[in-house]
């Protein structure tokens, strides 16, 4: 199956980039750092024989979904997997926040998702083939996190967004699937402004331990895939629990498990 993953240069996303390789889909990985891209392209192709092409660029840049899906049909005539991984944000009060890292968030979280869905979807029910669409959300798409307001907000927006695009297209021969991760050992705690304290470790989960989850999952198209059992958990608390109650349990633990520092991502 030809795919394309978003936020491919680390974390989740090369994972994702390094599974599907390895199982012999050709990948067109998009990010905005090349030489990364680049180095994990051939490393693929030397392990695996694996056909990886990097796109480097910033997909929340005007046009920049429509230069994806233009590079994706040159490349392949046919694609028949969409991973939408990419996302950011910093770790703190909604007021602290810098405007164009808020507009940043926005636009990779949502928008950019969003249009590559609107894109991708009547591509794939026109060619017909068995294709996947996978949106990627988080435990905070369940779970009210404090600090994260922006985050949470968008990562709710991706899972109704996502259930109701699979629910318009049930019958057809697009799945769309919701991927909700939690604690991964990323640079995403880095980057946000989360220094993880020893307590913290214990419930955190390997990229790649993330992406060999997902794969089956995805292939079989199923609605919502939550890897790890302390994922799992905290999901249901956003299940269960009143919003208010939700909201103060996560604080405690984030303040049992975080230490907020300065984020990294530039302004």
């Amino acid at each position: 199956m030809n795919t394309i993953i978003t936020g491919a240069s680390s974390g989740i996303g090369r994972a994702l980039v390094s599974t599907f390789a390895r199982e012999g889909h050709a990948v067109l990985a998009v990010a905005r750092r090349a030489e990364r891209l680049q180095e994990l392209s051939q490393d693929l192709a030397e392990k695996h024989n694996a056909v990886v092409t990097p796109l480097p660029l910033d997909i929340t840049a005007p046009g920049a979904p429509q230069d994806v899906f233009k590079e994706a049909i040159g490349l392949f005539g046919k694609v028949q997997v969409l991973i939408n991984n990419a996302g950011m944000s910093p770790y703190q009060e909604f007021t602290e926040m810098d405007l164009s890292i808020l507009r940043q968030v926005i636009g990779l979280n949502v928008l950019a998702l969003t249009e590559l869905c609107y894109l991708f979807i009547p591509h794939m029910l026109d060619h017909g083939e068995p294709s996947h669409v996978v949106n990627v959300g988080s435990v905070g798409g369940y779970t009210p996190l404090p600090y994260f307001s922006i985050y949470s907000g968008s990562k709710h927006y991706v899972r109704v967004l996502t259930n109701l695009l699979r629910y318009e297209n049930k019958g057809s021969n697009v799945k769309i699937s919701a991927l909700h991760p939690g604690g991964t050992l990323t640079e995403f705690p880095t980057l946000a402004g989360e220094r993880l304290k020893p307590s913290a470790m214990k419930g955190m989960m390997t990229p790649e331990a993330v992406a060999e989850i997902a794969y089956p999952a995805i292939l079989k198209g199923k609605r919502v895939i939550i890897p790890g059992v302390v994922n799992k958990v905290a999901v249901l608390i956003g299940k269960v629990l009143p919003f208010p109650l939700s909201i103060r349990v996560m604080a405690f633990v984030y303040n049992r498990s975080i230490e907020k520092v300065a984020h990294n991502y530039p302004a």
